[in-house]
């Protein structure tokens, strides 16, 4: 538990929020949105994906578990009220951020799971482990 606990500030402390760089903290608890568990790089062992409201704003954070602990991935940081949830799947289809149109769609594989952070009735993107780290990809406009 202290192990995840050291993680995971580790990963909040490295979120920059866009619009600024000091954010005074006066002992308040994080706001707790959602997380999972879930094996995100296919090595039967499940990682944590977390998503909390700080004092920056949003910050979508995955611990990896590796042989010392964990490894911590800050996925997004910022003001938008994003959602995420947890997909099994070895492909999914989506389109890179600089295809605006969404007309070169791809089919993306993954190591049978991967990440969905989402606004409702909005956008949405896929995060998914490539092996060595995590690449981003547009599914929804």
């Amino acid at each position: 538990m202290v192990e995840m606990l050291f993680a995971c500030v580790i990963a909040v402390t490295n979120c920059i929020a866009p619009d600024s760089t000091d954010f005074p903290a006066d002992g308040e608890p994080l706001k707790y949105i959602s997380s999972c568990e879930i094996d995100l790089n296919g090595d039967k062992v499940a990682d944590i994906a977390m998503l909390v409201e700080t004092v920056r704003g949003r910050e979508f954070i995955v611990l990896m578990k590796s042989a010392e602990g964990y490894d911590t991935y800050v996925l997004y940081c910022g003001e938008e009220s994003w959602y995420f949830s947890c997909a099994f799947g070895e492909a999914f289809t989506g389109y890179s951020e600089e295809d605006s149109t969404g007309s070169t769609r791809k089919t993306y594989r993954t190591p049978g799971a991967y990440l969905e952070l989402y606004i409702p009735e909005g956008g949405a993107e896929a995060f998914f482990w490539n092996g060595s780290g995590f690449t981003e990809v547009w599914t929804l406009d």
